[in-house]
């Protein structure tokens, strides 16, 4: 079970969303909110995935995203928004966003990106994926790998399987894993790098 938080203010599309999911067996929709701090007030667990709007009363989205993902390490956020501003997608992405949903897209399609994000895809343009992938070739990483930051042997096979390619549930077939304890290890491995993103993890690898 997938579980799922959403931050909206359009309570048209809270609601939509909520009938849509609602006996769901993949996905549990846990917390709704107008805005980022009643939202974080009112959950009472992690959730797996946060679809976030960027368009909020008093924070925007984008500039929420690297709270979320501190607040709620290893989670996933797919930002639904109606901007189709490059720019301003390439920047959450940057931030730790892993997925953009135009709103309008349908509800199946929403569910699509929910459980491939989950799984560690990520849904963009070519265009801002480009944009993302030369940044980060530029940007020097975060931070560096020192004794108090090595990975364990479990971890290391977790990170080089999703640098591979792998998505989640393939990375845990192959090492005979379940899923939570693939996406446990990741958990783990941006706590030690002090990370958000795949695309960080990729950089620090890349380098090192």
């Amino acid at each position: 079970m997938i579980y799922l938080g959403i931050i909206e203010d359009n309570m048209e599309i809270i609601q939509s969303l909520t009938d849509f999911f609602n006996n769901d067996e993949e996905i549990k929709i846990t917390t709704t909110a107008g805005y980022v701090d009643a939202f974080v007030k009112n959950t009472e667990f992690s959730p797996d995935v946060i679809l976030l709007d960027l368009q909020l009363p008093y924070k925007n989205g984008m500039d929420c995203i690297g709270e979320l993902c501190q607040l709620y390490p290893g989670v996933s956020i797919i930002i639904h928004s109606v901007s189709a501003d490059y720019e301003s997608i390439f920047k959450c992405l940057c931030n730790g966003a892993h997925s953009y949903l135009t709103k309008g897209e349908s509800l199946a399609k929403i569910k699509e990106t929910i459980i491939a994000t989950f799984n560690g895809g990520s849904q963009m343009s070519v265009e801002i994926a480009r944009k993302v992938i030369e940044h980060f070739s530029k940007k020097s990483s975060k931070s560096e790998i020192n004794e108090n930051q090595i990975l364990n042997s479990r971890e290391n096979d977790v990170v080089h399987l999703i640098l591979e390619g792998k998505s989640y549930k393939m990375t845990a077939d192959e090492l005979g894993l379940s899923i939570n304890t693939v996406r446990s290890h990741i958990k783990s491995v941006y706590k030690k790098l002090n990370i958000n993103s795949n695309i960080e993890l990729a950089n620090i690898f890349m380098k090192k």
